[in-house]
């Protein structure tokens, strides 16, 4: 009897260990999901202090820090990213929002370089078309002219020296 208590004792206090080391892995595992949506936060507005127009990460100011110690906060308390994030856009206005939302004009902003990109593109095969369909017309007229040709010319030449010399 007694060594099954020991026994029973010894396997509890095992199970007690076991659990306390998934509750720190728990524990690990929300303080990094908390820095992870601290980091997003902090990356998604601006500061309000005025000083220069950073993001409260890149912002030194006490302003800043303060900041981040209110969304650390209520991060811990439950809050989600989003509500905090809009809380605070309510709070200062939508100028201090790093995020350009994908919505109204917005949307030309996004697509405009994806347009430009597609454009260029299509300039660039036309313009490369267009000059190779010039050479390969330039290769088919013959370039080297025969030899009554030639002699024709220069006699055409050769008259119009000789009228340039009598009109002086």
């Amino acid at each position: 009897m007694k060594i099954r208590s020991t026994v029973l004792l010894i396997l509890m206090s095992f199970g007690c260990l076991i659990s306390a080391e998934d509750g720190q892995e728990q524990l690990s595992a929300s303080e990094s999901s908390l820095d992870s949506n601290l980091e997003e936060l902090m990356t998604s507005v601006y500061c309000h202090c005025g000083c220069v127009r950073e993001t409260i990460r890149n912002c030194v100011c006490g302003t800043a820090q303060q900041i981040e110690t209110d969304f650390r906060s209520h991060l811990a308390a439950g809050e989600t990213v989003q509500q905090i994030r809009t809380d605070y856009l309510e709070m200062y206005g939508t100028q201090f929002s790093a995020l350009m939302p994908a919505k109204g004009f917005n949307i030309v902003a996004y697509a405009m370089p994806a347009v430009i990109i597609i454009l260029l593109g299509v300039i660039i095969f036309l313009v490369l078309r267009s000059k190779r369909s010039t050479t390969l017309s330039d290769s088919t007229v013959p370039t080297e002219q025969g030899p009554s040709e030639s002699a024709s010319q220069y006699a055409e030449i050769e008259e119009e020296l000789e009228r340039y010399k009598q009109q002086r």
